[in-house]
């Protein structure tokens, strides 16, 4: 599998093997979230970025044992496939929303502020558009598309945590900078204006709408994320954040459509208590049937 690699200027480039902490996340960004109230501290920007890298990491982790379980299971005929992909599925809401909001609210102030600013969002802008492409390929999975890629879950994913793990990399260098270099009140500001923009950022990719700073591309984000919003509440869509509600149980024409046999109990397989059950109704029901019969012929 081919690494990502996040070239920010000719000087600065990210690899995927490079040592990181917990999550994902680089030395300096854990280190830098253990000092709550000070610049880089866990309530700020890049305590609050920190913590989305450390969170898309573990569901990610999560999503890759779930691929992996569902591999083990692929000949179990009573396995619901739709159960296999939400850790898939919040993982993609989660860093879909995050990306949208770091194009859109902070690599414009990067670009304008810190120098060699416009190279480094550009690089950031470019890897996110490739793993907006696969997560899209994900999600293509998840919906039961019928033109799938041509590669499985499994390699998507782990390619996705590749460029994810780069990526908070180079996330956390530029927003340590950004904050040396904006004010106390400046950033605050920011950081308002991300969380206020995270509340309405869309929670699945759209990797072809654009990833610059123009006016009718924020407007596409913006119309994105409220699409998005509606097929979360129409179709329970998993989002981060919110609790995940488990598929209701399949039913006769649900176990057809999925490919798999119904979950009908045999006699052989019923339980005692429901064998005397079924034996006491079925004598009721001759019973009754046999003096309805009598009575008729009286």
């Amino acid at each position: 599998m081919a690494h990502a690699h996040v070239t920010s200027h000719a000087d600065e480039a990210v690899h995927p093997n490079a040592v990181t902490g917990p999550g994902g996340a680089s030395p300096r960004g854990a280190e830098s979230t253990a000092r709550s109230g000070e610049p880089g501290g866990a309530d700020s920007l890049v305590g609050l970025v920190s913590a989305a890298h450390r969170d898309a990491a573990e569901l990610l982790e999560l999503a890759e044992r779930e691929l992996r379980d569902r591999a083990g299971r692929c000949g179990d005929p009573s396995a619901d496939p739709r159960l296999t992909l939400h850790a898939s599925d919040a993982a993609v809401a989660a860093i879909s929303a995050h990306l949208s909001v770091m194009e859109g609210v902070v690599y414009p102030e990067a670009a304008a502020v810190l120098p060699r600013g416009r190279a480094r969002t550009a690089a950031l802008r470019e890897t996110s558009h490739r793993a907006a492409l696969l997560m899209r390929g994900l999600q293509q999975y998840v919906q039961g598309d019928r033109y799938q890629p041509e590669r499985g879950p499994g390699e998507l994913c782990d390619e996705l945590a590749e460029f994810a793990a780069a990526h908070a990399r180079a996330e956390e260098r530029l927003l340590a900078d950004l904050e040396e270099r904006l004010g106390g009140p400046r950033a605050r500001r920011l950081q308002a204006d991300f969380e206020r923009a995270m509340r309405r950022a869309p929670t699945r990719p759209h990797p072809h709408l654009g990833h610059g700073t123009s006016l009718p591309t924020r407007l596409a984000a913006r119309l994105a994320g409220h699409w998005d919003h509606l097929l979360d509440t129409v179709d329970a869509r998993a989002v981060a954040g919110r609790p995940v509600r488990a598929p209701a149980p399949a039913g006769l024409w649900g176990w057809y459509l999925l490919g798999r046999p119904t979950e009908d109990h045999s006699p052989a397989e019923a339980s005692p208590a429901e064998a005397r059950s079924t034996a006491e109704g079925r004598s009721t029901a001759d019973a009754r049937s046999t003096a309805e019969g009598r009575s008729r012929d009286g």
